[in-house]
């Protein structure tokens, strides 16, 4: 709601005149001081990230509460903690170019060493500013196939400068930092019971995982004692239901722990049945 501002006269006759003529030609609609401004905000295209994962950075500005208004160009800076587990395009390169368009320039610069990429967008000259919300432009990157769980890096956006097309400045603030956390894809373990019989059902269970299993897992089978009766290397997903000397195993429950090094993947039972 727009708030009224209106000048009030002196006293007397011409006093009473001119608040009148105030009061009808200058009653000035201002700004509801509870209005905020616009915020150029960072977020991303997937929802979960898993090495190898390939994403966008979404830059998005404005919203229908705060939309910007006569947005010409404008400029800031992508602060990250750290991108050692991200792949980079070279060069890089902005996307879905939308709420400027159309016939814009865009300008990008990326200093690893001091941790910042310098974006912007500009209409060209003689076109008239943008009102609204909606997406400016993504950034394509891609997680590490080698990223390890737990990885994670913040994005920060800093020294935003937004014009519209005399080249004034628009007020428009820069939104919540946008962090990431590489995750740990889920493993099946299909099926499960399973019966190793050699009659070409259901013989062996998989441990499936998307990416496949890293060479560096090792997928241990035990004994309900806690006994070792198997291991897989190697990339190695699938467990025959036989011991390491090659002997079918006997029916019950096992245990299996999937190890990382020495960081525990998972655990769970399986179940033999003849």
């Amino acid at each position: 709601m727009n708030a009224l501002i209106c000048s009030h006269g002196t006293r007397g006759k011409n006093g009473l005149r001119m608040a009148l003529l105030l009061a009808a030609l200058i009653c000035l609609p201002l700004k509801n001081a509870e209005a905020q401004d616009a915020r150029l905000e960072v977020s991303a295209s997937v929802p979960a990230f898993l090495a190898a994962t390939e994403f966008d950075l979404r830059f998005t500005i404005g919203s229908a509460a705060q939309p910007v208004d006569g947005l010409f160009g404008i400029s800031f800076e992508l602060h990250y903690s750290s991108i050692d587990q991200i792949e980079l395009a070279a060069p890089l390169v902005l996307e879905n170019i939308d709420f400027l368009q159309p016939d814009v320039y865009t300008f990008i610069r990326h200093e690893p060493e001091n941790k910042v990429i310098y974006l912007a967008v500009s209409r060209k000259r003689g076109a008239a500013g943008q009102d609204g919300a909606g997406l400016l432009f993504s950034l394509p990157l891609k997680i590490s196939a080698q990223a390890v769980p737990g990885w994670n890096t913040c994005f920060t956006i800093r020294n935003v400068f937004a014009n519209d097309s005399t080249g004034a400045q628009l007020p428009v603030q820069a939104g919540d930092p946008f962090c990431l956390t590489v995750v740990e894809p889920e493993v099946e373990v299909v099926p499960n019971p399973f019966t190793p019989n050699d009659d070409g059902f259901n013989d062996g269970t998989e441990f499936k995982r998307d990416g496949g299993i890293p060479s560096n897992w090792v997928i241990i089978i035990m004994d309900r004692s806690g006994r070792t009766i198997r291991e897989l290397r190697n990339g190695e997903n699938i467990w025959n239901g036989k011991d390491s000397s090659g002997q079918l195993v006997l029916p019950g429950a096992y245990l299996y722990v999937i190890k990382d090094g020495e960081r525990f993947v998972r655990r769970g039972l399986l179940g033999v049945v003849r």
